[in-house]
This record gives C-alpha cells, structure tokens and sequence, in this order.
C-alpha cells in the first residue's frame, strides 16, 4: 500500500498519500504517517505547504526509473556487500583482513573487467 507510493510520479504523490488516508482502515494509519512524516513531509501547521521530508522524493521514487526500466534496487551494493562478506568469511574482520580482502575482491574485479574488454561475454544470469 505505502510501497505504491515510490511507483507515482513525484508531482502526484501528496494526492496519492491523500487517497490512500482517505481508503485506509485506523489501526494502518501510524504507519501512513510514519511514511509521510519521513518520505512525503508534514503539512504545515497552516495547512499551506508541507515541510521537508527526511529522506528527498527522487531518493527514494522510482516512477521514472520504471519507465526507463532502470534498476529499481539497490542490488548491485548488496551484491558487492556479500561478495566481500564471502571473501571475509566473518561479521567483524579487523582492519587487515578487510584490507586483504578488499584487495582480493579487487583483483577478481579486474581479472573480469579484463576478460569483458577481450571480447568475452558475461557468464549468463540464472533466472529465478
């Protein structure tokens, strides 16, 4: 419900957070007013604006993303997060090892950055 939010264009999102408040039952209001609180921003004491949402509409809006069928995700950071954590092996490496591994991580990098520009193809995704 709230997710729908990312998926409207920026311009109708304060009319879209309208209509949902309008549609939704009491006991799923907190958490519509959480989102607003930090996504949509509060309307002003006067009623005449809204003040400024913790986290900025293109942060974390993807309507045009979808549209140009962008990534939506942050994926490739989690990719990237478990790539090191695997050559880790462990939650809390001290600095060293986070530097070997940054280091080893690295190479694998440009090893397949070398094969990409020899004219190789990417070894194919497996789908879900």
């Amino acid at each position: 419900m709230v997710i729908a939010l990312a998926f409207v264009p920026i311009q109708d999102i304060e009319n879209a957070l309208l209509s949902l408040s309008d549609n939704l039952p009491d006991d799923v209001q907190p958490i519509l007013d959480w989102f607003e609180d930090h996504y949509v921003g509060r309307l002003n004491r006067r009623g005449n604006g809204r003040r400024q949402p913790l986290f900025p509409h293109e942060m974390w809006n993807v309507y045009n993303r979808t549209l140009n069928q962008q990534d939506r995700t942050n994926n490739h950071a989690e990719a990237a997060h478990r790539r090191l954590q695997t050559e880790l092996g462990m939650d809390h490496p001290t600095i060293w090892k986070l530097i070997d591994g940054l280091r080893k991580v690295q190479t694998n990098r440009d090893i397949y950055y070398e094969h990409l520009v020899a004219g190789h193809n990417p070894p194919v995704k497996l789908k879900k």
